[in-house]
């Protein structure tokens, strides 16, 4: 019997590390099939990747071992993807015609499986639709700065969009800035650039913002990124990322949120704090209604929560703070927990008071980044 003709041959070190890039921007729960299925293209002596679900697209390629007619298809990715994990390290693995029209054949050694796929012609893209401006930036202080805001993005619909993304925008100086604000809290840091730049304001939606983080956050080369009216593009390590765009305004004064006449400061040790937050949150029943109660006394600032149901529980932090005691204001202990884990430094300041009565964390050095807690009531321990 001959041997059916060779589409081509991969290995599966180079495959799935692809397979695993587009697979964030494959629609899971596809109703139209195609938008379940990753796109397979070969191209000289490589292959490309690209999946899509009409809200962000990935491409990515990878070496081929051989070409033979360098078909290109599309199969159901998460088939595609437990296959190729399911095989040895060092498999290498051939794709084939199947048996039937429409079918796929994947051989690696004495194992094959056959799977259904769709021709590429039915398969959509969101590239031809953009058109704007580009610049080049450092990836991997976008991917910290993401990961640092993106607490404050807001889940719910609430008829605010512009809550739901991570805005990023241009400076006046050669600086950019990465906020996230959720009506509770807001997250706001700035990356230096090698130059000036200009490029329209946008709002990333989050599951793109996690995309990014995922697909780059170990990337440490600059990154291309163009934007346009309702689309962005990012080129960076060999992939390229397409998505839309939340139609919104975020507040530009975003900033105001931390007044600058605040009537109290104290610096304080961001590990104690975490963990006496910790502690007391153990009696917690309801995490975004029970608030902790923070009240600054000579040296110590006492962390405080009482549940609802009558529960409580007390802790101090050793603070360095010269103002007057008694102070004591109300916070969300999930935005609270949230922002600390946010910080980098060893040791934060905390600002209170002022035209505004937010909570405004800074690090304590080398960083241009702060995050505001609006205030709650919250009830103090017995």
């Amino acid at each position: 019997m001959a041997k059916r003709p060779t589409y081509f041959r991969v290995h599966r070190s180079q495959l799935l590390p692809a397979l695993d890039a587009v697979f964030e921007a494959v629609d899971k729960r596809a109703k139209i099939p195609i938008l379940g299925n990753v796109l397979l293209r070969p191209e000289g002596e490589n292959l490309s990747l690209r999946a899509t679900d009409l809200d962000i697209e990935i491409e990515t390629g990878c070496e081929l071992l051989e070409v033979g007619e360098a078909m290109a298809f599309t199969v159901k990715a998460a088939d595609l993807r437990d296959i190729v994990r399911n095989l040895p390290e060092s498999a290498e693995i051939e794709f084939l015609p199947g048996s039937y029209n429409g079918q796929i054949r994947i051989s690696s050694g004495r194992a094959g499986f056959s799977i259904f796929s769709l021709p590429e012609s039915d398969f959509p893209s969101m590239a031809s639709a953009l058109k704007g401006t580009s610049f080049e930036i450092s990836m991997p202080e976008v991917t910290t700065a993401i990961a640092k805001v993106a607490h404050a993005v807001q889940t719910n619909e609430i008829g605010r969009p512009w809550m739901m993304g991570i805005y990023m925008h241009p400076m006046d100086d050669e600086r950019i800035g990465i906020a996230a604000l959720d009506g509770v809290s807001l997250a706001a840091v700035q990356i230096r650039t090698e130059r000036l730049l200009d490029f329209p304001g946008i709002i990333i939606p989050l599951r793109t913002a996690t995309a990014i983080r995922k697909l780059f956050g170990e990337v440490t080369e600059p990154a291309k990124i163009e934007i346009g009216e309702n689309l962005m593009r990012i080129e960076c390590g060999g992939v390229t990322l397409l998505s839309k765009l939340i139609d919104g305004i975020f507040p530009a004064g975003y900033m105001t949120a931390a007044p600058a006449d605040y009537q109290r400061e104290i610096f304080v040790t961001v590990a104690s704090m975490k963990a006496a937050v910790s502690r007391v949150c153990l009696v917690a029943t309801e995490t975004g209604k029970d608030g902790i109660k923070l009240t600054l006394e000579r040296d110590l600032m006492r962390v405080e929560l009482s549940s609802r149901e009558g529960e409580s529980a007390v802790d101090y932090v050793p603070i360095q703070y010269e103002g007057d005691t008694g102070f004591s204001i109300g916070l969300n202990n999930n935005a609270l927990r949230d922002l600390l884990s946010a910080i980098g430094t060893q040791d934060a300041i905390i600002r209170f008071g002022g035209s505004l009565p937010n909570a405004v964390f800074y690090p304590s050095i080398g960083a241009d980044e702060l995050y505001v807690i609006s205030p709650m009531i919250a009830r103090g321990a017995e």
